[in-house]
């Protein structure tokens, strides 16, 4: 049992961007979904009460309503997230080239021949 209240009258701030919870996109997806079929049911009742011309039109309407509900039923919510200005670096100064000498390093003439000590 959950303690959890519900407060009527408040304003809820997002502050993320993150998709509606599983629970509450189930929720509207069982209410789209009956209201399609209870717009079946209103077809069927109405192929049977009206004229000719009208009729097929309410046959077709309940045999294919059952598709679309089930395609819109089944179409998750996704959260849309608002473009934001893309973030642009400022420019950064160069290095500037420094005048001065430049120190060149002799190679080494003999390499030091390196023993292994663990034997």
């Amino acid at each position: 049992m959950s303690k959890r209240r519900e407060r009527s009258g408040e304003t809820v701030i997002s502050v993320t961007s993150a998709q509606p919870g599983r629970s509450e996109d189930l929720d509207t997806r069982i209410v789209r979904y009956a209201a399609m079929m209870g717009l079946r049911v209103a077809c069927f009742v109405l192929a049977v009460f009206t004229p000719s011309p009208w009729r097929w039109l309410f046959v077709v309407g309940a045999v294919f309503l059952p598709y679309f509900a089930v395609v819109l039923a089944n179409v998750a919510k996704t959260a849309t997230q608002d473009s934001g200005t893309p973030y642009v670096a400022p420019q950064r100064p160069a290095l500037d080239v420094a005048p001065g000498p430049v120190i060149t390093v002799d190679p080494d003439p003999e390499p030091v021949q390196q023993t292994d000590t663990e034997k």
